[in-house]
């Protein structure tokens, strides 16, 4: 679930599109000194922006809580970015990366005036987990909690997330596991977790321990659909270990199934059923029916 290594060509700077080669932003920029920043990454899929609105709004609010939300563009601003970027790169599937940093100004802790915030964005492509990578799974670890109280806010202070993919990647694993000191599941090191016992989905409840994700919301929706139970509460590593099933969501793992933690098996070792028929339907929307590869089966 790697992003290409084909470089955009493009970038949107402050509302100006730029040469991607040029682009770049300035030494006392508030996100390389404070990490005073906060960034969406958007599915893009011929062109067309899996659930933008629900990554607009989640910028929205970290902003409002940064004393950003000057800088956040509108929907509609985002709609003709995203757009005139596919037009210069048409890639049959992308992911949108959009950040908003705190501006530049000499560096102190509070500048005064205020420097105007900058937001920037570009498209790269990116290959999506196929059919047959869902249906292997992935290996995942559990780590201890190691991050700051506002885990809601999606901002660039990522160092303990790379350090626990650091972790999980010596172990052959894909994902770390964050868990708080109190022995519940908080998230993903990328990902929200959801486990299944007894037919229920369930996934931690919102707060400020975790990160609602866009894809997240989209199972929500999805099990509404399909009349399979969804609950939000609490998850014990007891009860993430003795799942019948487990699986991450994220804009780029999609609905990943989970079947090793911390070197045991999760059930029966292999996707579970309920997590592949979500898989299966999560796919058809996102790749779009008529464009689901014919390889594609139901789970």
């Amino acid at each position: 679930m790697n992003s290409s290594t084909e470089n955009p060509r493009w970038a949107y700077v402050n509302g100006v599109f730029h040469p991607f080669a040029g682009a770049s932003v300035p030494l006392e920029d508030r996100a390389l000194e404070f990490s005073e920043s906060l960034y969406e990454v958007v599915a893009v899929v011929r062109g067309k922006p899996f659930r933008l609105a629900d990554h607009v709004a989640r910028m929205q609010r970290g902003a409002r809580e940064l004393g950003l939300e000057e800088g956040v563009p509108s929907l509609a601003r985002w709609e003709h970015m995203v757009g005139e970027l596919w037009a210069r790169e048409p890639h049959p599937t992308a992911i949108l990366y959009a950040q908003l940093t705190g501006g530049t100004a000499a560096r102190e802790h509070l500048p005064s005036p205020p420097p105007k915030p900058c937001f920037f964005a570009y498209l790269r492509p990116f290959p999506f987990p196929t059919p047959h990578r869902i249906s292997q799974g992935i290996a995942a670890i559990t780590v201890p909690e190691s991050r700051w109280q506002r885990r809601d806010i999606k901002t660039t202070m990522l160092l303990p997330a790379v350090l626990a993919k650091k972790q999980a990647l010596a172990k052959g694993a894909h994902e770390a596991i964050f868990v708080g000191e109190d022995g519940y599941v908080n998230e993903g090191a990328s990902s929200n977790v959801c486990v299944v016992r007894g037919g229920v989905v369930v996934s931690p409840p919102p707060g400020n321990r975790l990160l609602e994700g866009v894809t997240l919301r989209a199972v929500r929706d999805l099990c509404a659909e399909l009349a399979v139970p969804f609950h939000r509460r609490w998850v014990s590593l007891s009860d993430l270990k003795g799942a019948d099933e487990v699986f991450i969501t994220s804009t780029t793992t999609l609905i990943m199934p989970v079947v090793r933690l911390d070197g045991q098996p999760i059930g029966e070792g292999r996707p579970g059923a309920i997590t592949l028929r979500l898989a299966y339907h999560f796919q058809k929307r996102f790749m779009g029916e008529e464009n689901t590869p014919g390889s594609l089966q139901p789970f």
